[in-house]
């Protein structure tokens, strides 16, 4: 008797992670599901059992949704460390308190052929020893992020690991999925009739896992997120 098989794509294929989405909260929703939502609603900061389960996860898990990068910065101790441009920090903004080390720098050049200005991009060969001067303590607790999650977070991910510090952590979504949950007085910003839900994972920036880290867990790159949309240089 021939065993039937699923096609090796189907085979091969992994689940994807679990998704989430805003919730209109003026729609009708069962006793069931209104229960649900209170249960993920606690799931963020400033709840104290999130934070406490928070801060003994990390740095071993290496990677923090905007809840926990908010928990191991104003809790556990992490210093925010910005890898983006110093122009797209003067332009589009940051994390107060947060420190600045830039993986590319950027200016603007005139292109003759386009008469226009245009985005000219080159790598920082001093990133580690800026970040090092700075950070002398290879133990130093450091929250990695970068426009998005995709643009540069990685690559100084790898670079810091390879330099030896030991208690890194990777922003998912990076400052852009920040300023959507968080304003610049650190207060959690209302989006009105929509509440957010969260299951482990931020609903504003998912991606796929990339990795690299020495724990065995994989930096994310993200995707865009839906209704706010900052410029990425």
């Amino acid at each position: 008797m021939q065993t039937l098989r699923a096609p090796a794509a189907l085979r091969t294929c992994k689940p994807s992670r679990p998704a989430f989405s805003p919730v209109p909260l003026r729609a009708p929703v069962s006793v069931s599901r209104q229960r649900q939502v209170a249960v993920f609603a606690l799931k963020q900061w400033p709840d104290p059992e999130f934070i406490k389960a928070t801060l003994a996860e990390f740095p071993d898990k290496g990677i923090a949704t905007v809840e926990e990068a908010r928990c191991l910065f104003s809790n556990g101790g992490y210093t925010w460390l910005d890898v983006r441009s110093e122009l797209e920090n003067e332009e589009v903004g940051k994390v107060k308190g947060s420190v600045n080390v830039p993986f590319v720098h950027l200016k603007r050049v005139y292109n003759p052929e386009t008469r226009e200005r245009e985005m000219k991009k080159t790598p920082n060969p001093d990133f580690v020893k800026m970040v090092e001067k700075k950070f002398p303590n290879k133990e130093t607790k450091l929250m990695v992020g970068c426009s998005n999650g995709k643009a540069y977070s990685i690559d100084a991910l790898e670079a810091l690991e390879e330099a030896g510090y030991t208690n890194l952590c990777f922003v998912r979504g990076g400052y852009n999925a920040w300023f959507r949950v968080f304003d610049n007085k650190f207060a959690r910003r209302n989006y009105g009739e929509y509440q957010e839900r969260y299951d482990g994972h931020d609903q504003l920036s998912m991606g796929d896992s990339c990795g690299i880290h020495a724990s065995g867990a994989g930096f994310d790159k993200v995707d865009k997120a839906d209704r706010w949309s900052l410029p990425v240089y």
